[in-house]
């Protein structure tokens, strides 16, 4: 049961990518690739941890493949980036080319069957990783190929978009779909997880029971606690039928749950402290991936600089809330078997948080505002700091909110938050506020309204309050931007996902056969 729908499962054997893929002769048989959350994690995380040591810098400035974008980052229609946290979209690709072919050379082209959004919040403290399953459906807009080709825009898995155009079209699709600004890809293939899992020496599994699986070339001798090697782990994050219900998604838990280990092994297992294993690790991880040409190595050492203290506890492993498309669904288009949708208002929930980083900015202690956007300079508005004043009741402030972004209804929307929080609120203006343009939220106050600003203040903790001697005396107007998410005492935060994973948890935890 998902979302209080019970499903019938018999559906799920479906294609990897959709079937217009398929008839293009591009799929292959052979190897049925599992959801990659562990491969590109695993590596990103790691790699984070280790690249700390400046020693070691030369295997990163020769280790390291940049690809090129053929013309599928548009600036114009990116989401802007509202704080200096990192998000990198991690990529496992199943390429069949060179070393990888002995896991199965008949299979043509190269696919990514699951993208995962790492976010590294802005003080380095925290990480959550969403993971996007394979077969979600949703808008893919249009790309070019490595080839200059023009793959048209459509709704379709969103494995397809790596597929048909390559990272940098995945890349696009996910800010498209979470309006997150994406900092760097990384892209992981087979060969190179298998070589990252024995360059730490193994990583430790927990398996509810012993079983063999043929298709993914892997044997469990007994059930329980037990370390596996590279080529195991290939098998353990891609077997399907002997664990779990069978689904593509099923498996999900049980790789976060390997990511899981992998951080435990590398943070507490001695590997950053050992002179051997510690250089072949950052070798084999740094060979096995490939970049976009903006993450070069002197910014992943720095990046790296940043999270080299982050705590397991700290680190969350989640995937976008989703649900199975519905008989009817189904039975409208046939095309639905098997794909999932997400659930938009929990997922939308998730993406916002991530966008706005989930913490509470500090006040400047020159008292000059951060919020106060360039095109305001000839409006009158002040850099003085807010004088201490007594706190005023919201009933007894008068508040006119303004829109300057294009999102239809947002002034309405605070206006009725703040009324329900008693404050006097009623729209500024019905058009929109500086075209639209307005990148952070503003709250400014007429001379002898600091106490109403300051009050107004505590629901939006990233504002400074601002003296506008062009308002009448007392008035306080709020401008909200494109990072007004809502009224409150902080940000949003992540919320908690179902099934998500920590880094520091027991992995036998809630494992089933």
């Amino acid at each position: 049961m998902r979302g209080g729908i019970d499903y019938d499962l018999d559906f799920l054997e479906t294609p990897e990518i959709s079937g217009e893929y398929q008839a293009a002769g591009k799929q292959g048989k052979g190897w049925k690739i599992a959801q990659w959350v562990s491969i590109g994690l695993a590596a990103c995380v790691v790699l984070t941890s280790l690249t700390a040591y400046g020693f070691y810098y030369k295997f990163l400035a020769g280790n390291i493949e940049q690809l090129k974008d053929t013309g599928n980052l548009k600036d114009e229609k990116r989401p802007e980036k509202l704080n200096s946290s990192v998000n990198i979209l991690v990529l496992g690709s199943d390429t069949r080319g060179g070393k990888n072919g002995k896991y199965g050379s008949s299979v043509e082209g190269e696919r990514s069957d699951t993208a995962i959004l790492l976010h590294l919040s802005a003080g380095g403290e925290k990480a959550v990783a969403v993971s996007f399953p394979r077969d979600s459906w949703v808008p893919i807009p249009e790309c070019k190929d490595k080839d200059g080709g023009t793959v048209g825009a459509r709704t379709d898995k969103i494995n397809s978009a790596f597929a048909y155009a390559g990272p940098y079209c995945t890349w696009a699709t996910i800010e498209s779909l979470t309006q997150i600004r994406v900092d760097h890809f990384v892209k992981v293939d087979f060969t190179g997880f298998r070589d990252i899992v024995n360059a730490i020496g193994g990583v430790e599994i927990c398996s509810p029971k012993a079983f063999t699986d043929p298709k993914a070339q892997l044997v469990i001798p007994k059930a329980g606690r037990q370390v596996i090697n590279g080529k195991q782990a290939l098998g353990w994050v891609r077997t399907r039928y002997q664990l779990g219900d069978g689904t593509d998604l099923g498996r999900i838990k049980r790789q976060q749950q390997f990511m899981s280990s992998i951080v435990q092994k590398v943070t507490k297992g001695g590997i950053l402290t050992d002179p051997i294993k510690l250089p072949k690790f950052i070798n084999a991880a740094t060979k096995s991936l490939k970049t976009d040409e903006g993450f070069n190595s002197t910014e992943i050492l720095d990046l790296a600089n940043k999270v080299k203290g982050i705590n397991p506890k700290s680190i969350r492993f989640v995937t976008v809330p989703w649900r199975y498309a519905t008989e009817a669904e189904r039975a409208s288009n046939p095309a639905l078997a098997g794909v999932v949708f997400w659930q938009d208002a929990k997922a939308q929930e998730l993406f916002d948080a991530i966008r706005r980083d989930n913490h509470i900015a500090k006040q400047p202690k020159s008292g000059k505002p951060k919020t106060q956007p360039a095109d305001q300079e000839d409006d009158g508005v002040t850099t003085e700091p807010v004088a201490a004043a007594k706190p005023v009741k919201p009933a007894d402030i008068t508040v006119k909110v303004y829109n300057g972004t294009n999102r239809q209804g947002l002034a309405g929307r605070a206006v009725t938050d703040l009324g329900a929080k008693k404050y006097q609120a009623s729209l500024g203006a019905t058009g929109t506020y500086k075209n639209g343009t307005l990148a952070q939220t503003v709250i400014a106050y007429g001379t002898g309204g600091e106490a109403a600003a300051a009050q107004l203040a505590k629901l939006l903790p990233d504002t400074t309050p601002q003296l506008d001697a062009t308002l009448p005396a007392g008035e306080v107007h709020l401008y909200l931007g494109a990072d007004y998410t809502g009224l409150g005492s902080a940000p949003a935060s992540i919320p908690k996902v179902d099934d998500e994973v920590k880094a520091s948890d027991n992995i036998c935890k809630g494992n089933t056969a």
